[in-house]
């Protein structure tokens, strides 16, 4: 686990000042689409307090700051600075509250039952435990409270699901070479995405973290949207 987290943090240090041209370039511009679907079936409301694990360049926390417009609180966190300076800019660019902080997703620092939305996109498969990655924003989250995963999917159409595969081993990594330089993190990403858990195997991991969840595939399955709901 240390070895993977020493790896993830290296990689995104790497990408960084490229990673949202990456992602806007590899995803045909869908990516953006995917977040507002995300916060839209959040329910997020006025008066609300919001952690984004793994917030990266913080597009996801910046899209519920420009829902809630001051009326509640944002968290974005990290534990990558390289990371966590676009986030800030743009934030400060766009005239958006969020607070900033650099964290592990596995040992969040906030009490128990401090969050009414936990939200984490695309950042689950770069977890070094899962299960204990997931229990702990079981724990940050109020009785009622909502985790809304944002996820690279896997289409059922068996002709999209093979054209997708070649599209991460060949195009989405070449984006990537060209973007830094580099094309081992875009290698491992593309990676990553093959061997994650097909989503009724997440699903009934969240299950078994205490949540009541779902899935809902975006754009014939290339995101997958995850709402899980922590009872009461």
């Amino acid at each position: 686990m240390d070895a993977k987290r020493a790896f993830i943090h290296r990689l995104f240090s790497t990408i960084a000042p490229r990673y949202d041209w990456f992602n806007r370039l590899a995803s045909i511009n869908l990516d953006r689409g995917w977040r507002r679907r995300a916060v839209a079936k959040s329910e997020l409301g006025n008066g609300m307090t919001v952690l984004d694990v793994c917030t990266g360049t913080g597009d996801l926390a910046l899209a519920c700051a420009d829902r809630l417009q001051g009326q509640g609180r944002v968290v974005g966190l990290d534990f990558n600075a390289a990371m966590l300076r676009p986030a800030s800019h743009k934030a400060q660019r766009r005239r958006l509250s969020v607070q900033w902080l650099r964290g592990d997703a596995l040992n969040l620092p906030f009490g128990s039952g401090t969050f009414d939305r936990v939200f984490i996109g695309f950042s689950t498969r770069n977890l070094s435990d899962l299960q204990a990655g997931v229990q702990e924003m079981h724990r940050v989250l109020k009785p009622h409270g909502r985790l809304v995963i944002l996820e690279t999917g896997r289409p059922s159409n068996r002709l999209v699901l093979a054209g997708y595969l070649v599209f991460l081993g060949t195009v989405a990594r070449l984006i990537g070479l060209c973007l830094t330089g580099r094309l081992w993190p875009f290698t491992y990403l593309a990676r990553s995405v093959k061997e994650f858990l097909r989503p009724p195997e997440f699903v009934a991991l969240m299950d078994r973290c205490g949540f009541q969840a779902s899935s809902l595939p975006l754009s014939m399955g290339l995101a997958m949207l995850y709402l899980a709901e922590k009872p009461a």
